[in-house]
């Protein structure tokens, strides 16, 4: 459809525009680390639930279907989403493809990008953020 990406309807409540968005979307392969972020889970839901510095965390992707451990990441970021304690801040957009990925490195103000050096072949996706106008977080 043509819905704003601030608009994105994601784990049953609406994205907040006014609040720093930070994205990571892509293929969910370990080298990539994409539940990095939660490691210091107690300091993120103190940033992300912070009332005078909104912050919310969009993930999305796909793990290969034969990626086993790349799936275990998608339920770990999955069971965060659903912690009561994360407030709807930590949101997972299921049904990861073209379309979305192209709405969200428009949509986010921040491109969350964590790979194990040499193992990322490019980075395209922060590259695509970034031609958008949308800052680098490494």
């Amino acid at each position: 459809g043509n819905v704003h990406p601030s608009q994105v309807l994601a784990s049953g409540v609406f994205l907040e525009p006014y609040s720093l968005t930070i994205g990571f979307a892509r293929r969910f392969a370990t080298y990539k680390r994409a539940t990095l972020i939660l490691r210091d889970y107690e300091r993120l839901l103190r940033i992300i639930t912070n009332p005078d510095m909104p912050v919310q965390i969009v993930f999305a992707g796909k793990a290969h279907p034969a990626d086993e451990p790349g799936k275990l990441l998608i339920q770990q970021v999955y069971r965060a989403v659903k912690d009561p304690r994360a407030a709807g801040r930590l949101v997972f957009l299921e049904d990861y493809d073209m379309n979305l990925a192209r709405l969200l490195v428009q949509g986010v103000d921040v491109w969350l990008n964590n790979p194990r050096r040499p193992n990322e072949a490019s980075g395209t996706s922060g590259m695509k953020a970034a031609l958008n106008g949308v800052l680098n977080f490494s």
